[in-house]
This record gives structure tokens, sequence and C-alpha cells, in this order.
């Protein structure tokens, strides 16, 4: 048994070493090229090289969560590969380690990194999305200010727009964005307030501008305060959109409670949420979808010969890892466009996988 305790450390051990050692080169990666991505964005407003340099910094929690799932998989490969090149796998399966005990240390050693990563993005890693977006922004659009708290503020001349929140529907055949909770502030030019228009929704489109719906409007003046109620206003602003739209936060850059809350809040109006479920079983299932993965890739490292050396070992794991990263989306995308089950779109390639792994190593 102490034998067999040592042996199953080595694995860990250098199963830890090549997933954490893959993780961070692939998420380096992600890091480069979210850098040049942002070369464009340079000297926009007050949007410099050190703000870029913040706004990624503040971004890579989420991009290691993101690059995880393939880290894990040709880290594996890598790590058992090598020891099934040197013939120490045929070692330890004679010494009594079976491949089943081999794969459930790996597996083990995965899930130990999961569980943090799972607990980092229901956390802090939405607040820090959060800052990264605010802070590029900001510096970008001097006439935006976001609150901390998840509101929308944009400045538009002697107006000040506030939003609770908003998204992108289908209405009447035409997409349109929509924000809720909506507050107009209007200010003379001497700096005093006008009026207040408050709206339960405000809706913009190219054609009509922004219509505000179920509207309060209270008038000030040096005697008086005047309320009027609209079903239906118009509001005449120069104010445009895009830059608002751009505060809105992913769903897949949520917690997965503020992700079920607007599930919620969009189904009981009878609105499209296809896009935030995706996000929500992505999240649910992700540590699944993880170990399936991983599970399913560990026999190719028990088919690995002495003469295969580095190289084949990388380029399996890597060809793998893309094959199942591809076909996921794709079967979540097929699940959206015929209205089939989301969670399913996520649970049955993971438990197919599973399925995959266990048959290939029983095999071995």
């Amino acid at each position: 048994m102490i034998a067999l305790a040592v042996h199953q450390r080595l694995i860990g051990r250098s199963v830890l070493l090549a997933v954490l050692a893959t993780w961070l080169v692939l998420t380096g990666f992600a890091m480069i090229g979210a850098l040049l991505n942002q070369i464009d964005d340079l000297g926009q407003g007050e949007y410099n090289l050190a703000t870029a340099l913040l706004h990624l910094a503040l971004q890579v929690p989420r991009r290691a969560y993101e690059n995880f799932p393939m880290g894990a998989v040709i880290g594996a490969v890598l790590a058992l590969g090598g020891h099934a090149a040197r013939s120490e796998l045929v070692a330890l399966r004679a010494a009594g380690l079976s491949p089943w005990r081999i794969a459930a240390v790996t597996l083990a050693v995965v899930a130990a990194l999961v569980l943090p990563l799972m607990l980092a993005m229901e956390s802090v890693v939405p607040g820090m999305e959060r800052r990264a977006h605010v802070l590029k922004l900001e510096a970008m659009q001097r006439d935006v200010s976001l609150a901390g708290g998840g509101e929308v503020w944009a400045r538009e001349g002697h107006e000040v727009f506030n939003a609770r929140g908003g998204a992108r529907r289908s209405v009447e055949g035409r997409t349109v964005l929509v924000f809720e909770g909506v507050t107009v502030h209007a200010f003379d030019p001497h700096g005093r307030l006008a009026w207040i228009q408050e709206a339960a929704e405000a809706e913009y489109d190219e054609q009509r501008g922004w219509l505000l719906r179920d509207v309060r409007r209270t008038s000030f003046d040096a005697r008086s305060v005047a309320v009027e109620r609209f079903d239906q206003q118009v509001w005449a602003s120069a104010l445009k959109p895009g830059v608002i739209e751009a505060s809105l936060q992913r769903p897949d850059h949520l917690a997965t409670r503020a992700i079920g809350a607007q599930i919620d809040q969009l189904t009981r109006n009878a609105l499209d949420a296809a896009t935030l479920r995706e996000a929500y079983w992505g999240r649910l299932t992700y540590p699944l979808t993880t170990l399936a993965l991983v599970f399913a890739a560990i026999p190719f490292a028990f088919g690995q010969r002495r003469s295969g050396g580095f190289g084949q070992r990388l380029f399996v794991g890597i060809v793998f890892a893309l094959v199942a990263r591809l076909l996921q989306p794709m079967l979540v995308n097929l699940a959206k466009a015929y209205g089939l089950s989301i969670a399913l779109a996520y649970i049955v390639p993971a438990l197919a996988l599973v399925a995959l792994g266990a048959w290939w190593l029983r095999r071995r």
C-alpha cells in the first residue's frame, strides 16, 4: 500500500505540474492576443497603454478560467504520455496501479484545480470583469460613468441618463436595445434641475429613436412642481445607445445567481432567454465538462509508445482538446436553433465523453 501511495503521488505531481505549465502558457497566449486587440483602441479618449495593461490584468482570472479545460486536457496527456513513453505506466501497472486508479488520481488533481476556479467565478471574477469594463469605457468615453452596482449613467448635453440595466430584445420582428428602470434628469443652463422623467422601460431603434414607456414626468419651475403621466413618450435626445450598450456586461462574465435572476425576469415577461441559458448551463456544467474531457483523453496517453516523443504527445492533446472545444458550441447552437434543451446540449456530450473514456480505458 505504501508503494502504491508513492506511485500515486508520482502520477499526481507530474499531472499537476504539466497541467499548471500548459494552463499558464495558454493563458499567456490569450493575454498576448487580448493586448494586440487593444492596439486600435489606444489613444481614444484617455485610454493609454497603462490603462490597457490594468484592464487586461483585471481580466486574467476570467481568461484563466476559460483556458483551463484545454490546459487540463493537454497537460494530462503530456504528463501521462511521458510516463508511457518511458514505460513507467507499464511498471506501475505491474506494481498494482490499475489504469482506473491512474485515471482517478489524474481526475482528482484536475478537480482540485476546478473547484477554486468555480468559487472565483462566483465571487471575485464578476467584480473584476465589471471593473475592467468600467475602466476601459470611462477612459474612452468621457461622457459615460458607470455605478459600481451595475447601473448605467450617461450624459448628453444638459441631460443625464440612468438605467438599472438593459439588453437587446426582439420586438415586433426588430432587434432593439431596451433599458429598464430609466430616469432622465434635465438641467437648465444655470445647472438647476428642470425636470425628471422616470420610465419603466426605454427602447431605442434607428427609426424612432428613444421611446419611453410608463412615464412619470416631474417639472420644476421657480414657484411650482408639476407631475404628468404618459403611457408612452418620445425622448428627443442625441444620445446614442452604442456607448451605453457597451457598458452591459456579458452574461458569461456574471455570477451564476445573477444569470439565473435575469433568466427568471425574461421568462416572466415571455422574452427570449436562450443566450442567458447558454451561459447558465455552461457555468453549471463546467466541472463536469472539464473532467469528462480529461477522462476521455487519458486512454490516449496509454497508447503512447517509446518512439513517440514530446511533439507527438503535444499534438494528440491539442487535437483532442480542439475537437472537443469546437464541437461543444456547435451542439449548443444547434439546440438553440431547433428549440432543444440547452441543458442537455451540455450534459449529454459530457456523459458521452465519460462513456467513451470508460470504454477506451477498459480496452487498455
